[in-house]
């Protein structure tokens, strides 16, 4: 954490029930004086520009969806268009756009001292398919408005702005998720995420260099100052507490399992149940038995999203099925005793049914809390603004989880009708992201005009 000082600033108090949601978050003083205590101006975001930016961001020429959702995985020919669009907006907005090694895209407005460490703020515009049409779109508008607001005000802040699109965020053509963040802040290198393939083979670099978005790696984001994404629920928390902000304290934990399950194939006239070692059916027990596992904790999530079956045809019994398990918890050290629990279930099934199984991590998440000092700057905002904010966590990984690693780092979450995501249902009520916005918006100002965190 960085040393106190910088502007003089007012000590302002919150209301009461801000205050005792700041205290759950584990800040010791929710009245806390801050380095960028005081704004210079309030920012009030214009919601038909606002309304106008997202909805250029999931129309039908970028990926939009007849049933209102968006489906563009990255380094497509509709990542390509709005990658453009992006590009074109902030440079309407008279931002500097430039793409690194990776593909992410960065558009920075200079403030007053041009050699200072920026602010980093936006998100990602890569979707699942079909996705919905406010998972990182909302982060990457809202920071576009941030910058169109500063404009307006003709404010020129301390610090420069930079807005960030982030490259495959979601993982879903190319995984591992949050690629480009991965690559920047260290978690692995470029040569990895450009070897990443999809599944007709594509390689993530030369899609890239396909759609003209493969840059140079002295264009990679620097140390920065702070970095603040905003980004819908995708859960129930904030519905819960009747709240239409929610100021992040952490990501939970994520690893994705390769579960093989090897048994005997043949045909489907063939043996009866007693002389079969069938690996679908023991595959068929050990996700129900995960599922299972979730249910018996709150704390522990459990999901499988894709499964391959060899040799898939109708009337042969497979031999081999291979699975995804996506497990998720609360800390490291309770994911991995749940996940001990879960293998040894499988490992009973596979005796039972007469299989083989192999359990093999390919993929693991975690990383440090947020940043305690962006955390109360959002809650004094949020406060000020007389915002109905809560302390919540994070239950799905984002690029600020990597970016914790790397600096100070926060999140803040909008509502999300139902914690429906990932799906053309997906959406957050307008009442709540504007109200996302402005707080977004104005601890960015904040931000900018800081010397230090405190």
């Amino acid at each position: 954490m960085r040393g106190a000082g910088g502007r003089a600033g007012l000590r302002v108090r919150l209301p009461r029930a801000a205050t005792e949601a700041a205290r759950c978050l584990g800040l010791a003083d929710p009245l806390h004086r801050h380095a960028a205590e005081e704004l210079r101006s309030v920012l009030e975001p214009n919601a038909e520009r606002l309304r106008a930016t997202l909805e250029a961001f999931s129309s039908a020429d970028v990926g939009g969806t007849p049933r209102g959702g968006v489906s563009r995985p990255a380094a497509s020919d509709a990542d390509k268009a709005v990658r453009d669009r992006f590009a074109g907006m902030a440079g309407d907005l008279g931002l500097a756009v430039r793409v690194d090694d990776a593909g992410n895209m960065y558009a920075r407005r200079e403030g007053s001292r041009p050699d200072a460490e920026p602010v980093l703020v936006g998100s990602h515009l890569d979707t699942v398919v079909p996705g919905g049409r406010f998972d990182g779109i909302l982060g990457v508008g809202l920071a576009l408005e941030t910058v169109a607001l500063l404009n307006d005000a003709d404010t020129r802040t301390a610090r420069p702005v930079e807005v960030v699109n982030w490259t495959g965020e979601e993982g879903a053509r190319f995984p591992p998720a949050m690629l480009g963040s991965g690559v920047v802040t260290g978690a692995w290198d470029v040569e990895y995420a450009h070897s990443r393939t999809d599944a007709a083979g594509a390689r993530l670099g030369d899609e890239l260099s396909r759609i003209g978005y493969l840059g140079e790696r002295g264009n990679r984001l620097g140390s920065f100052f702070a970095s603040l994404e905003a980004h819908i629920e995708q859960g129930t928390q904030l519905e819960e507490a009747d709240a239409d902000v929610g100021v992040v304290s952490f990501i939970e934990p994520v690893r994705w399992c390769t579960t093989r399950v090897t048994g005997r194939g043949g045909h489907a006239g063939g043996p009866g149940p007693d002389g079969r070692a069938e690996a679908m059916v023991a595959a068929a027990r050990m996700v129900a038995a995960a599922r299972d596992a979730s249910l018996d904790s709150g704390d522990f999530k459990t999901t499988v999203g894709t499964m391959r079956v060899e040799p898939g045809s109708n009337n042969v019994i497979p031999h081999e099925v291979t699975f995804n398990l996506d497990i998720r918890s609360q800390d490291d050290d309770t994911l991995g005793q749940r996940l001990a629990r879960v293998t040894e279930r499988f490992d009973e099934i596979a005796r039972q049914e007469g299989v083989e199984v192999a359990v093999e991590q390919a993929w693991a998440l975690s990383g440090p809390p947020f940043d305690a000092s962006v955390q109360q700057l959002l809650a004094r905002v949020a406060g000020e603004r007389g915002v109905r904010w809560a302390p919540v966590r994070g239950h799905i990984g984002h690029d600020s989880l990597h970016l914790a690693s790397m600096g100070p780092a926060a999140m803040l979450f909008t509502r999300t009708q139902g914690g429906l995501s990932h799906c053309e249902g997906e959406f957050a009520p307008w009442e709540s992201v504007l109200t996302t916005a402005t707080v977004y918006a104005n601890a960015a100002l904040a931000l900018a005009d800081a010397e230090t965190l405190t």
